[in-house]
């Protein structure tokens, strides 16, 4: 928690003469917008108190806090009762929010979400190649034999589950990961049943545990081509499942 943060330093914004119009919350958040981008705060800095910010902007209480509660929402400060306000960097709370919003409101459907996470696969495993270690080779190939001898259902969904995350890892992309982290929560909320209903059908077992054999099998060996050719095959399963189920 930031409360526990050794960076609870408080820094001065940076303020701009603003017209009367601009005076609003809106001037707030753009000039803390500002602040970020420029490397004037960072994450878990604390935000001056709120009457000092209603002084320096020229405005009142109320603006502050709306604006606050603004940030607050889209992840950018987190508000902490008796400490104050500090800046978050909580963007993937907001994220997954509005890809939820725009999932439950139909603007995209699981076949694109499959989509999205294939390319994102693709080119984490593509890295992966480059950047696996040693470790996480061993951990994929206790993974696949896991998979290979388990009979539940529930056990080979988190295995399946911890190998693209270990892959994803082993790509050593952190924003990658944190896209892949946010499908991963929305295919938890919204399209877990059609993962299992992939996973319990014995054919697509089948099938998907020699691709995820291949994977590991040419991770293990560097080997880029092969690489993409099974994580292409892998995907070309599930979305075969998707347009006829």
């Amino acid at each position: 928690m930031f409360s526990r943060c050794s960076k609870h330093t408080e820094r001065g914004l940076a303020l701009e003469k603003n017209d009367s119009s601009k005076r609003t919350y809106e001037s707030i958040i753009d000039s803390i917008k500002t602040d970020i981008i420029t490397g004037k705060l960072a994450s878990g800095d604390k935000l001056p108190p709120e009457r000092d910010l209603a002084r320096q902007f020229g405005v009142s209480r109320t603006s502050i806090r709306e604006a606050l509660r603004t940030l607050e929402i889209l992840g950018v400060v987190s508000s902490i009762q008796g400490s104050g306000n500090f800046i978050a960097g909580n963007y993937t709370k907001s994220l997954t929010e509005s890809m939820s919003m725009m999932f439950l409101l139909q603007q995209f459907n699981s076949l694109q979400v499959s989509e999205l996470r294939e390319a994102l696969e693709t080119k984490a495993a593509l890295l992966a190649v480059e950047n696996i270690t040693d470790a996480q080779v061993q951990r994929l190939e206790e993974i696949v034999r896991e998979m290979s001898v388990t009979e539940n259902e529930e056990k080979n969904v988190a295995l399946d589950k911890e190998l693209h995350y270990t892959i994803a890892a082993a790509s050593q992309n952190s924003i990658i990961l944190q896209i892949l982290n946010i499908l991963e929560e929305l295919i938890n909320i919204y399209i877990k049943d059609r993962r299992k209903e992939i996973l319990s059908n014995k054919d697509n077992v089948s099938r998907l545990q020699k691709i995820h054999e291949k994977i590991v099998y040419s991770l293990k060996n560097r080997d880029s081509q092969a690489t993409h050719e099974a994580i292409m095959q892998h995907f070309g399963i599930i979305a075969e499942y998707i347009r006829h189920n």
